[in-house]
């Protein structure tokens, strides 16, 4: 892969992202921090996070405070929410190339940064912004940094790190230096290489991190009293794993082994061979020295861990990614030639799957064209990735461009258009509807305030909607709640009903044309 291609890859992922940094937020978590984060600006406190009103204990304050910040310059909207993000993941494709090439060479430097860039996952963290991304960029800046220092003891990587570390701290507590401290850690156990921690500037490290700290600090107390302190420090994150954080499911320790896989794709493959290949370096006394083992410890120690938390999501595996790039672009450099025609297997159904959704799911003049340049792309990788030539690792990134520019530019906002929410919210704000005449009845959602302007109102029952229903007065609602009003004699002089679905659970049922409308709820605005 020549450094042109790469350039050009880089160049057409920029167009990717910013095609859909005007998409609508989802539900729940985006759309939440989003109005949290216009909250915080209104207020002009920004050392207390507050939800709707009340006092709000759960993320750091990094997200809210960079978003509230971009509110400020550039105004209210979804891109301008989005923008503190998708710039932390551009560092953060910088930090890991840099990363790689001070332990590799300049080719594999790049393929671990199309690697991460051009995955799933990537897609999925500049879209639907949350904290990880920031988290993502900063734990491999850290790690990076860290590396540097250990390496050539350079005081500006000294105190990168320190910065890098309070920065993933910021992001989403602990786990922010927990992850580049145990893949640093653990390089330097399997290496033998304790002595190079054994260093007095490090003791610069904690300083800075407290200092930068010392904000939130000063904010979890006065807000939560000591109880928000060990709860940053401790139940946030590894609360999670002892079972203490309030946040629990069902799933169990094998969920993320399937989760992997498609977040790493198209590049799964190459993941799963290279994980094996350091393996092999790892217990071969002959190889452990030869090459870091930073990426593996620090990658299949997080993931097991994370793997024992009493809550999971697929997004807790952004953080381990970079990492894991690190070793899918060893395995594109050993892999051999059946390795690479099983690759080629996988950009078939990937170029199908999204064509697929294009013709047939939500088919439109617009996504025929897409649907031409995508089979175009998918031919020309699917052929170069079989012929085995030199350049099929950007034929591979061509196609995955391919895809994510169609998912961002027809697919999502096919799909938004199914969060009644958002929708709703909108409506109120266009039509200048009052706070004070805006209300839910039974019906409530953070797009739905963040698209408002305004907390919305939540109305229980019939008895507390008549005692606020007068003219001028437009309730949102559901379909039996509106047939209830319209029984007890309150018929709108107009309404509009909306399809609603939570677009961020997608299933086969909801694509498929001839099954939606089991999935689909209805949403009605009821104006008096």
């Amino acid at each position: 892969m020549s450094l042109l291609h790469y350039r050009l890859l880089l160049f057409a992922l920029a167009a990717v992202v910013v095609a859909g940094m005007g998409l609508d937020l989802m539900e729940v978590d985006a759309a939440q921090y989003a109005a949290m984060a216009r909250e915080m600006l209104e207020r002009k406190d920004y050392l207390h996070l507050y939800h709707r009103g009340h006092d709000y204990l759960d993320k750091p304050p990094l997200l809210f405070w960079l978003s509230a910040l971009s509110y400020q310059v550039f105004g209210v909207s979804n891109w301008s929410y989005k923008l503190p993000s998708v710039l932390a993941a551009a560092w953060g494709l910088y930090a890991l190339y840099r990363f790689v090439l001070l332990h590799y060479d300049a080719m594999r430097a790049r393929r671990a940064t199309l690697v991460f860039a051009l995955s799933a996952a990537f897609l999925l963290m500049t879209n639907d912004v949350r904290c990880d991304t920031l988290l993502t960029s900063a734990v491999i800046s850290a790690v990076w940094m860290g590396s540097a220092y250990l390496e050539r003891r350079r005081w500006w990587s000294l105190i990168g790190f320190a910065v890098s570390l309070a920065v993933g701290l910021l992001a989403k507590g602990p786990l922010g230096a927990a992850v580049p401290l145990i893949a640093l850690g653990g390089d330097a156990f399997v290496r033998e290489r304790w002595r190079k921690w054994m260093d007095a500037r490090l003791l610069i490290v904690p300083g800075v991190v407290l200092l930068l700290l010392f904000p939130m600090f000063v904010g979890l107390y006065e807000q939560h009293g000591w109880h928000g302190v060990r709860f940053f420090l401790w139940e946030q994150s590894f609360g999670r794993i002892t079972g203490e954080n309030r946040w629990k499911d069902d799933s169990s320790a094998f969920f993320f082994l399937h989760e992997l896989p498609w977040l790493a794709l198209p590049w799964t493959l190459f993941l799963i061979f290279g994980i094996f290949r350091g393996y092999r370096d790892l217990i071969d006394p002959a190889r452990r020295y030869q090459h870091e083992h930073i990426a593996l410890v620090g990658a299949v120690a997080v993931f097991a861990a994370l793997s024992f938390s009493h809550f999971k999501l697929p997004h807790y595996l952004y953080v381990t990614l970079p990492l894991f790039a690190v070793l899918a672009a060893n395995g594109i450099e050993d892999a051999p030639p059946w390795l690479v025609r099983a690759h080629g297997a996988i950009l078939v159904l990937l170029g199908a799957g999204v064509g697929f959704v294009v013709l047939y799911c939500f088919p439109s003049n617009t996504g025929m064209v897409t649907l031409i340049a995508l089979v175009i792309t998918c031919g020309y990788a699917i052929r170069t990735t079989w012929q085995g030539r030199g350049s099929w690792v950007a034929a591979t990134g061509a196609l995955f461009i391919a895809c994510a520019l169609t998912i961002n530019v027809w697919i999502y906002p096919a799909v938004l258009h199914y969060q009644a929410n958002a929708f709703a919210g909108r409506w109120a704000a266009e039509h200048g509807v009052p706070e004070d005449r805006f209300f839910g009845l039974q019906v409530a959602g953070t797009a739905l305030d963040l698209y408002a302007g305004h907390p919305v109102r939540w109305l229980s029952n019939l008895e507390e909607a008549r005692a606020v229903i007068v003219p001028g007065v437009a309730v949102y609602t559901d379909a039996a709640h509106a047939k209830e009003l319209r029984a007890a004699g309150f018929v709108p002089k107009d309404s509009l009903v909306m399809q609603d679905h939570r677009v961020q659970l997608l299933s086969l049922d909801f694509l498929l044309p001839g099954r939606r409308s089991k999935m689909l709820g209805s949403r009605v605005i009821l104006v008096y």
